[in-house]
């Protein structure tokens, strides 16, 4: 039911909500009815790269292995959120008090164990299948897993192209994956006090920056913004989507050509301080 995608504590979480471009729907809104999946599972081998469905985005996805007959449940954890839901094959579930279940009580609704792992989590089985499978191993930003995946999760193959290119229909889904190279990548924003440019609204300057990954380890990447526009009102907008701005230094007043004196409550520079969750806050951001 009202169960939420993530919760935002975990490197799968906080990688999951930094894909960019990544919606089913807008960029393959045909695979379901296509049933792309089972088209392609059986020209399936190790090795191949494919693109996978993980709640509502797409991932690029590679095989592991083509199982060509398994007996799976679809598991929802009762102490997840429903990115963590996953398939396990008929003999890793058990009842709550370790017993085998008969292959005929398999069924929706069922509440289990899972003992793929010795944390024995419980789950509610939400659907079951039989049929050929894939084991893929899912590339989420910078976050990899390895999952048990039936055809309706397989939305495509995975074509990296250089630059966007309309589909020409031969390929069975809706759209091509898109891979650009670093150098067509716009540049993001990583630190307070940066000038960015804000998709359709103009340049802005960087109050805070929220990161995803393990910032405790030093492994973290943007994935927010707050800012406050230059010009106008000095007004300011909160988490704004990383790849909704770009960096943009020539934008700012106080190194272009008109040396425009706007917004001098800003030249100073800016020692970010952190905050609670690890975001870094400008002392001088606009009220």
């Amino acid at each position: 039911g009202g169960k939420p995608v993530v919760t935002y504590n975990s490197a799968l979480d906080n990688n999951y909500m930094s894909l960019v471009n990544a919606d089913i729907l807008k960029n393959y809104p045909n695979a379901s009815r296509k049933k792309v999946g089972e088209a392609l599972i059986g020209k399936l081998k190790p090795g191949d790269q494919i693109v996978v469905k993980l709640e509502q985005r797409h991932v690029k996805g590679e095989i592991q292995e083509v199982i060509p007959q398994m007996k799976a449940a679809y598991l929802s954890f009762e102490e997840f959120p429903s990115i963590y839901d996953e398939y396990q094959p008929y003999d890793l579930v058990r009842f709550p008090n370790g017993e085998e279940i008969p292959e005929k009580d398999v069924k929706p609704g069922l509440v289990v164990i899972d003992i793929s792992t010795d944390n024995n989590y419980r789950a509610e089985i939400q659907s079951t299948y039989i049929g050929p499978m894939a084991r893929v191993k899912f590339f989420v930003s910078q976050h990899t897993m390895t999952r048990l995946v039936s055809p309706s999760l397989i939305l495509d193959m995975y074509t990296p192209k250089s630059r966007a290119k309309k589909n020409d229909s031969k390929g069975l889904g809706a759209a091509e994956v898109i891979e650009i190279s670093d150098e067509e990548k716009p540049e993001r924003p990583n630190k307070v006090g940066q000038v960015v440019k804000v998709d359709g609204r103009g340049a802005a300057r960087v109050t805070k920056v929220y990161r995803g990954g393990a910032p405790q380890d030093g492994n973290s990447f943007p994935t927010h913004v707050d800012v406050c526009f230059i010009l106008g009102s000095m007004t300011t907008e909160k988490m704004i989507p990383i790849d909704h701005v770009k960096l943009a230094p020539e934008l700012d007043p106080e190194k272009g050509r008109g040396h425009r004196q706007i917004a001098k409550q800003h030249s100073s520079p800016v020692s970010g301080n952190l905050a609670r969750d690890g975001s870094v806050v400008s002392p001088n951001a606009c009220a």
